[in-house]
């Protein structure tokens, strides 16, 4: 008897480290959303945790004043209808990481049976019984959990990031759809003032039928193409509210003017080994593939093992006898060996290695493009500042001087000024792309870019260039008669390296 009640302690001391084993893995704090937007904040984009209830009063505040690209990521990283979304993906995983970190509810089963025989006392039988190879297989599926939840968390780092991005490119956009709206907007007027001039003409007996008509056509085309400015900047408004979150008919705004470009942009090369460095999604590809390889080598020794359950039963027979002791079931694997499985593991494994094949391929090319892109607007941008619109403004000065003179028309004159604002939208235009393209840049790259800090001073504002201080490049009405004439030069910011025209000032005969 006493050797029987030596046996029995094994069972009970089973039972016990696996229940304390089964309670010790909590789910993980904040369901992992401090490490993502830790992550993104490594790589430079304004991401933070905020209390749900407290986004509405950050965003109003973040809105109140003109947006800038940084406070448009901000507010899209904690206001963007998606973020839910992405973090619920967390709470997927994390359930993931609780399920892994515990074994199977032991189970308890329980039988009674009567004796027909006068006298006999029933048999009663209990057992509790555990799995044991969910309690040997516990820190492998436990490290799989965890390893698939620091990927879950690099692949939303990596949509928080992407979303950063659109929120930057639809924020330039919609700046630059505004500067092009302004200017379109301004050469709609000029227009209509060379129409209404070239009607006092004609009612003069100075311009034929003819010449009315096309002034009234090009006035009609430049109201056409204003109205559809218009319509572009309201588009754009609409698409960057989306991105934020914001309703598009919010009191919100942007200030209608880009900054000038960096003083130097970042290398070729620097770029690339930042992206390998990055890039979560990158990360995450090649972290899947590490774990799939563990996950094929747990399937390859967990087959052999098969369900192992361990338990005590307690019998009391009909005579009385009492009967205490050790239980073990184990599927004894024969006849299947779980090869299904590892096939299933071996091939999500492969194809998990093509696409980190595909991810580091995409991303060199992605920043070559992106980097290509940047260089190229960054050009036109500089053929634009330093030789088209100087000559355009040298143009309109020289039309001026032209004019009064009596060598020219005044319809000429005001051609030469609406092909100066074509020139000047389409410097605005490029400016917009350059920084769109610094934009998809960052996106290619996985984070902001170095040379970010090194922006330049100063910025492009179409209503400075339209409406500028004394001294500075007059609007459409300066080249209308009776107006006093200047010189055409660049705007103020970019004057120091532009080849400056003359500013004699000529008055008109």
């Amino acid at each position: 008897m006493a050797h029987r009640r030596k046996g029995t302690r094994a069972p009970h001391l089973f039972l016990a480290v696996a229940l304390g084993v089964a309670a010790c893995t909590p789910l993980p704090a904040d369901l992992g959303r401090s490490q993502v937007i830790d992550q993104v904040r490594a790589r430079g984009r304004p991401a933070e945790a905020v209390d749900p209830e407290l986004v509405p009063t950050l965003v109003s505040e973040l809105s109140a004043a003109p947006l800038t690209a940084d406070r448009a990521m901000q507010i899209a990283l904690i206001n963007n209808p998606e973020i839910r979304a992405h973090y619920a993906k967390l709470g997927i995983a994390a359930a993931d990481v609780y399920r892994a970190g515990r074994i199977r509810n032991p189970v308890f089963s329980a039988a009674v049976l009567d004796s027909n025989r006068a006298g006999d006392v029933s048999q009663n039988t209990y057992s509790l019984v555990v799995s044991l190879s969910d309690l040997i297989t516990l820190p492998a599926r436990r490290r799989l959990a965890e390893a698939e939840f620091a990927i879950v968390q690099r692949e939303i780092g990596a949509e928080l990031l992407q979303l950063a991005a659109k929120a930057e490119e639809a924020f330039y956009h919609f700046v630059t759809a505004k500067q092009v709206a302004a200017m379109r907007g301004q050469v709609a007027r000029a227009a209509d003032l060379s129409r209404q001039l070239a009607e006092r003409y004609f009612q003069a007996g100075n311009l034929t039928q003819r010449q009315l008509a096309l002034e009234n056509a090009a006035a009609a085309e430049a109201q056409i193409n204003s109205l559809e400015a218009e319509n572009a900047a309201f588009a754009a408004r609409t698409k960057l509210a989306a991105i934020l979150g914001l309703s598009v008919a919010g009191d919100w705004d942007a200030p209608a003017q880009l900054a000038l470009p960096v003083a130097r942009e970042d290398e070729l090369r620097q770029l690339l080994l930042l992206a390998r460095e990055n890039r979560l999604d990158l990360a995450a590809a090649i972290a899947r593939t590490d774990r799939l390889a563990d996950k094929l080598c747990y399937n390859n020794w967990r087959r052999w093992l098969g369900e192992l359950d361990i338990g005590v039963e307690y019998e009391r027979e009909t005579d009385g006898a009492r009967l205490l002791g050790p239980t073990l079931e184990w599927e004894i694997p024969i006849f299947n060996q779980r090869g299904d499985r590892l096939l299933e593991v071996d091939a999500e494994l492969q194809k998990a290695i093509s696409e980190v094949a595909r991810l580091m391929l995409n991303t060199d090319n992605g920043v070559r493009l992106a980097y290509v892109g940047t260089q190229n607007a960054r050009a036109r941008v500089e053929v634009y500042r330093t030789r088209l619109v100087p000559a355009r403004m040298e143009a309109v000065a020289q039309a001026q001087l032209e004019e009064n003179f009596m060598l020219i028309g005044t319809f000429e004159l005001l051609l030469s000024k609406q092909r100066e604002y074509d020139a000047f939208q389409g410097y605005l235009q490029a400016l917009g792309d350059y920084w769109v393209a610094r934009a998809a840049l960052a996106e290619a790259v996985g984070r902001r870019l170095p040379s970010s800090d090194s922006i330049a001073l100063g910025a492009v504002d179409p209503h400075e260039y339209l409406h500028p201080a004394a001294g500075g490049m007059r609007g459409m009405d300066s080249a209308m008669p009776g107006a006093r004439k200047e010189a055409g030069k660049l705007p103020p910011h970019h004057a120091e390296d532009a080849q400056e025209a003359p500013e004699d000032a000529h008055r008109h005969h």
